[in-house]
């Protein structure tokens, strides 16, 4: 079966010899989960969209990770299982390997963030909206 390859990471991905630690995990997630939240307040467009930029970069984003983890998860699980593989085993790569490319298609959002830049959006928070037609 051929393989996507493995995207370009242009971001600072220098070797990582030493692998995450699960604290360092449990930060990633919350940081992300912040940003679900905080994506979910009275904010600006203009204010998200940097953020967001950077999540769902084309090259390093959130997406792209996210498959070759899915990959790599594959690939180690092929090499470490013992033969004949179960059907439980095939279905699971089969699985992981039919996901990545989903979830890495997604970096086509990258472009959607950028050109929310160019359109017109209100400035006024919907906070202050509401303040001002509650004054007297």
């Amino acid at each position: 079966m051929n393989q996507p390859q493995e995207p370009h990471l242009s971001s600072p991905a220098t070797p990582r010899p030493v692998p995450p630690s699960a604290d360092d995990i449990d930060h990633a997630l919350d940081v992300l989960d912040r940003l679900a939240w905080y994506l979910r307040k009275p904010i600006l467009v203009t204010d998200a969209q940097p953020l967001l930029a950077k999540v769902l970069n084309e090259e390093w984003g959130v997406p792209m990770i996210l498959g070759a983890l899915l990959r790599n998860t594959a690939h180690l699980i092929e090499m470490h299982a013992l033969g004949p593989w179960p059907v439980e085993i095939r279905h699971i790569i089969a699985r992981l390997r039919a996901a990545a490319p989903e979830v890495t298609d997604c970096h086509n959002l990258h472009w959607d963030i950028h050109r929310l830049g160019g359109l017109p959006f209100d400035s006024i928070l919907p906070s202050d909206i509401r303040a001002s037609a509650s004054r007297p």
